[in-house]
């Protein structure tokens, strides 16, 4: 039987500076399996966007495992974060962060570029993407500046989708976009997911939280909520906070 995506077991993550310490995560356990889609939800400052980048394999927890695709985090060594990065993980940002200058078939070709994969395989993968996430071909040839803010954003998932990632992981995904073009982005995560990609996304919006069919509700460095959404009924699971916290 194939590995959770994503075994997260009492992850704690301490900073320490100007002579205190700040508990950004204070002992979070959840799973992802295959073929999820959820959306890890909190207000500025619950402790998401320091899990988003555990989970990222961008920072480590302070205590804690990690486990990503059956890979236990901490045993990695440089090159082969890297690479997780670069092949494991698909990322979507709220900024996009596409090159503006460069070409959309350029911008999706990219993450290949440090990879095994033949040149002349590159722009095949890049155009299947491309066709995956529904963006014109006429625009294929454009500079990413050249687009609207919905388009890049397809272009930006394009590229997360490249590698054939286990995990797409979307942070604030709509927070650039209007109402209507980040519902058109939803729906495209929502047919990703039915096709079989495995999705985590951070936000702090109910309505976007509420189109994923689980949803992390995170606060104060702890889960507070674990909804699941199973056919048109939702199950919850609570975490006493208040014992959490008291014992920390």
């Amino acid at each position: 039987m194939a590995s959770p995506v994503i075994e997260a077991h009492d992850l704690e993550k301490v900073y320490e500076g100007a002579g205190a310490e700040t508990h950004a995560l204070r002992g979070v356990s959840f799973t992802i399996e295959a073929g999820e889609f959820a959306a890890i939800m909190g207000p500025s400052g619950s402790g998401k966007s320091t899990l988003m980048h555990i989970l990222g394999c961008l920072d480590v927890p302070t205590t804690g495992t990690y486990r990503l695709a059956g890979r236990d985090v901490a045993e990695l060594d440089t090159y082969e974060l890297a690479e997780v990065r670069r092949e494991t993980v698909g990322f979507v940002f709220q900024a996009f962060n596409l090159l503006p200058r460069a070409s959309v078939m350029r911008n999706v070709v990219m993450p290949m570029l440090y990879t095994r994969v033949d040149p002349d395989e590159r722009e095949e993968r890049a155009a299947d993407a491309l066709r995956a996430v529904r963006l014109d071909e006429e625009l294929w040839t454009h500079r990413s500046n050249e687009l609207s803010g919905g388009q890049m954003q397809r272009v930006a998932i394009a590229r997360a989708l490249v590698n054939n990632p286990s995990l797409i992981l979307a942070d604030e995904p709509t927070g650039n976009l209007d109402t209507a073009t980040g519902d058109s982005v939803m729906e495209l995560f929502a047919r990703l997911n039915d096709e079989g990609r495995t999705i985590v996304l951070i936000t702090h919006e109910p309505d976007i939280a509420a189109r994923a069919k689980r949803v992390i509700r995170i606060q104060d460095g702890l889960i507070s909520e674990d909804a699941r959404r199973e056919d048109a009924h939702i199950r919850q699971y609570s975490t006493n906070v208040a014992e959490k916290d008291g014992d920390a």
